[in-house]
């Protein structure tokens, strides 16, 4: 029987039709692949841009402790004049006074967002602790300590800012308006007082604890204690928060900065400031906020800071996030 020669001329076309689409198959797997390769040797060693780094999606940190404790006294007597709106005093140095009228400032960022009234006293410029021991006009700035203006506001102060004004003469309008402001407060309104001193103390190696008299005001913890029994003995209506101070730098002698925790600066690392304070806060059961670890830490500051110690938009947002939050939990009836 004769072969169909049309039967074998389709077979060998079939075979050509299929080794064609085979090697399409293998171009369309190979070519990509390849492109791969290349863009990988062409990326290596490529820096990656901050906008790239920015980008990475951080998660929290599941190591990092946050040092907060909260109290509050079961039997507090309300404040005599009570009207039903939170009313808040603020004491401390550059977080609450710096640019004491703007918008950002942590004090008028709460009083907008927590629909509170809250009057500023704070006083740039000035520490927790005091130089001297006891008042003199030779250092009159120590008026503008916490303790002294605690002693103010309780008033057990005597003259003692009257004599501080006269001795230094002219103060900035800040500190005036401050002080001002202090003289004014009906304190049988105020329902919380928060504080908050930066790492000034500790820039300026001022001491931190002394074991032996846990009063005396030329310690960071003596300091406040002081001040604080003074409002309790006071005004026992009054809630206490104390806001820890946030991450500050040390700086080098070429005025670099450098960790607060990299040496002992002369009294104590800022770290030492921020646990004695913890420690004093719980002895006492004061409310206490960690903005140290758990917020304003060494490794972001910079996002937060506009030099080794000043907060920046962003860190003034923070504090008040923070205070809110305080608030929040303090007030929460439920």
């Amino acid at each position: 029987m004769p072969h169909d020669g049309g039967t074998e001329g389709n077979m060998e076309k079939d075979k050509k039709k299929f080794k064609i689409s085979f090697h399409l198959v293998f171009a369309v797997i190979a070519i990509p692949i390849l492109i791969i390769i290349i863009s990988k040797f062409w990326g290596f060693g490529r820096g990656i841009t901050q906008e790239e780094i920015d980008a990475i999606p951080v998660p929290d940190n599941p190591e990092i402790t946050v040092y907060d404790a909260f109290f509050t006294a079961e039997n507090k007597p309300a404040a005599p004049n009570d009207d039903g709106v939170p009313t808040i005093v603020c004491f401390g140095n550059a977080p609450f006074a710096d640019d004491r009228d703007a918008k950002d400032n942590p004090c008028s960022l709460l009083a907008e967002e927590a629909d509170a009234i809250v009057y500023n006293c704070s006083i740039s410029g000035s520490y927790m602790s005091t130089y001297n021991e006891a008042f003199s006009a030779d250092y009159a700035i120590d008026a503008f300590s916490f303790y002294h203006v605690a002693a103010a506001a309780t008033g057990n102060g005597g003259d003692t800012l009257s004599a501080a004004l006269d001795a230094i003469g002219e103060v900035d309008s800040d500190t005036k308006t401050a002080i001002e402001l202090l003289q004014t407060i009906d304190f049988n309104t105020v329902d919380f007082i928060y504080i908050m001193y930066d790492g000034s103390d500790h820039l300026a190696k001022r001491a931190i604890h002394n074991e032996a008299n846990m009063s005396d005001t030329r310690f960071f913890t003596g300091s406040m204690m002081s001040g604080i029994n003074l409002i309790r003995q006071t005004y026992p209506w009054i809630q206490i928060i104390v806001m820890s101070p946030s991450y500050a730098f040390d700086v080098a002698e070429d005025g670099s900065f450098i960790s607060s925790d990299s040496k002992e600066f002369g009294v104590g690392r800022l770290s030492s400031y921020f646990f004695y304070q913890y420690d004093a806060c719980a002895a006492a059961e004061i409310t206490f906020i960690d903005n140290f670890y758990g917020g304003i830490r060494e490794d972001n500051a910079t996002d937060y800071l506009t030099d080794n110690l000043h907060l920046n938009t962003a860190g003034r947002k923070f504090i008040a996030a923070q205070m809110k939050r305080v608030l929040e939990k303090l007030t929460d009836t439920e």
